[in-house]
């Protein structure tokens, strides 16, 4: 964990400081070491939110995008069950990011817990994810120009075959890899994933990663991207077009 209470305030580790978890109350001590991010670890063998996953670099920098008081912050139920939320927005929304494998059975805990939630996946935890992910995008059908939104089965690729059935959008992160669709050359993109329910159909959706954060920290909207138009062709150029139309419509006036 980023942060643990000391001497009442939250607090990100520092070498040979102990602290009290957050979420149950146990003592914690700092685990600053140079192969692992500095940490927050339970003193005793244990783990109060069974929903915790070692954090990554790519977590870290993720909290790191929005404010300090959003971050890990503790929820707790009508019925007792608490656990820790990665981010919850001002507004309520509740942002998980996910690295490792999850089984259906904790996803789909995880959404009735928190309720009004996204999922931000790691989409380079396997290296076979991308390029299967890329070859689907390249065969999908367009089903909407602006913003570009793509049709494709919930069994297209493994990556979205995992995450079928996700009652949440599920956004994937695949880090600087640019998606090879030529409409999209000025950022770094993640690709929002909405899974229609009762159907076997999933709608991607390229976003901005920019444009994600300012979203969530109530800055500004999701932008997605225009499927661009062709190049005009000079044989069949809209000009053209207009042209034949009206010798067509001349040619069927009634004449004396």
């Amino acid at each position: 964990m980023k942060f643990a209470v000391v001497e009442g305030c939250r607090q990100e580790a520092t070498p040979a400081s102990r602290g009290k978890c957050p979420n149950c109350g146990a003592g914690v001590i700092a685990k600053c070491g140079t192969k692992k991010l500095w940490h927050w670890a339970h003193s005793s063998v244990r783990n109060c939110d069974h929903w915790w996953e070692p954090e990554k670099a790519w977590h870290r920098a993720w909290k790191n995008e929005f404010p300090v008081p959003w971050q890990e912050v503790r929820c707790v139920a009508s019925d007792g069950e608490l656990h820790i939320a990665d981010i919850k927005t001002a507004s309520g929304m509740v942002v998980e990011f996910q690295h490792s494998n999850i089984s259906v059975i904790e996803r789909a805990s995880r959404e009735r817990f928190y309720g009004n939630m996204v999922w931000l996946v790691d989409g380079t935890r396997l290296k076979k994810d991308l390029p299967q992910f890329q070859a689907t995008i390249r065969s999908a059908r367009a089903i909407k120009d602006a913003p570009l939104s793509l049709l494709m089965h919930d069994r297209a690729n493994q990556l979205v075959e995992r995450w079928a059935g996700s009652r949440c959008p599920v956004f994937i992160d695949f880090g600087g890899a640019r998606p090879e669709l030529p409409l999209i050359t000025d950022d770094e993109v993640l690709w929002r994933l909405q899974y229609a329910r009762g159907t076997n159909k999933v709608v991607a959706t390229p976003v901005s990663r920019s444009s994600f954060v300012a979203y969530f920290r109530n800055d500004g909207r999701l932008r997605g991207y225009r499927l661009p138009r062709l190049r005009a062709d000079p044989m069949h150029s809209p000009l053209r077009g207009f042209e034949t139309h009206m010798r067509r419509k001349a040619s069927r006036k009634r004449r004396f």
